[in-house]
């Protein structure tokens, strides 16, 4: 009978902001307030978590990672308050432990303010990164180059806010990607209540497609779903107001007449009437704020984490 996965100490000395799987999940990193990356290999024979190495990644809390698809390499992301993304590589003719088994290939500093949220888009897609932080604005980054991921080039620069929020104030930022490859290219984007949907239009420029309505609060996370044969795709979102939820989107053939011009919150229009988004479903079953969801590799479950300490998860009916 295969042992239970047990908990283990990371040695992290102050908060830990994110933990992040690789594509296989035999490797675990983390990051911290302490300025850290910790990264763990998974140990089958003993079910344990061993220490591949520890190091001072920024001048900064370090607050997102995110691993690249393996067929890129094995490489680490990492943005921080300090207001820059970090690439990482990993180096196995280092020795585990010290300090430099991960090469820091590149560091962007293009954000006006704090880095809250950074993604890898998928890997049809190629080497592609997307980030956003205080200033209010995404930015996206492709390297030309695989081979040479010193290189990174700033393609698309999107504000979406009109105007930064102030810095006394509590902010979250969010975004992740389509995962479908038999679609158009898309992402989802959220700044503090609000969510974007971009869809990648003419001259390699993404332009609004949709939003996501009716949070009452600060959107903490969002998952977009694999789509698994669905005839349309589903989102998720977390919110700071206690509720999960579930938005469907269809696209349809465009229409060439009267088409809606959507322009909230953004400098680039789009005229649209091929994109409808759905409230699904909502659930305030944390009866707390919701810090985080996301999906199972078929799209079929939804999983949640809230201040309740509790991880819930959904299926069925819901997502129909």
């Amino acid at each position: 009978m295969r042992e239970p996965v047990k908990a283990f100490t990371t040695g992290h000395e102050e908060l830990i902001h994110d933990i992040e799987y690789d594509f296989y999940g035999k490797q675990l990193a983390t990051c911290s307030s302490d300025q850290h990356i910790k990264v763990f290999d998974f140990d089958p024979s003993t079910s344990t978590w061993i220490l591949n190495d520890s190091w001072k990644a920024h001048d900064s809390s370090v607050v997102k990672l995110a691993y690249a698809s393996p067929e890129f390499g094995h490489i680490l992301a990492s943005i921080s308050y300090d207001r820059t993304i970090k690439i990482w590589e990993q180096d196995l003719d280092e020795e585990a432990g010290s300090g430099k088994r991960w090469k820091r290939l590149a560091t962007i500093a293009d954000s006006h303010g704090p880095l809250y949220d950074l993604a890898f888009a998928p890997s049809h897609l190629g080497l592609r990164l997307g980030a956003i932080g205080s200033d209010g604005v995404l930015r996206i980054y492709d390297a030309v180059e695989p081979a040479d991921l010193s290189n990174w080039t700033l393609t698309n620069e999107i504000s979406v806010l009109a105007t930064p929020p102030a810095s006394r104030l509590q902010s979250d930022f969010a975004l992740t990607w389509s995962p479908s490859r038999f679609s158009n290219e898309y992402l989802v984007v959220c700044a503090l209540d609000q969510g974007f949907i971009y869809q990648k239009g003419d001259h390699d420029k993404y332009v609004l497609a949709s939003v996501l309505p009716e949070h009452h609060g600060l959107i903490r996370s969002v998952s977009w779903a694999p789509s698994m044969g669905r005839s349309f795709q589903l989102i998720a979102t977390g919110c700071k107001d206690g509720n999960v939820r579930i938005f469907k989107l269809r696209t349809e053939p465009a229409v060439s007449n009267g088409a809606d011009m959507i322009t909230d919150g953004v400098d680039e229009f789009v005229e649209n009437k091929d994109t409808h988004i759905e409230l699904l479903s909502s659930h305030d079953d944390h009866k707390s704020e919701v810090w985080k969801v996301s999906w199972n590799t078929t799209g079929t479950i939804l999983s949640s984490s809230g201040g309740d300490c509790k991880i819930r998860s959904m299926e069925g009916h819901i997502f129909r």
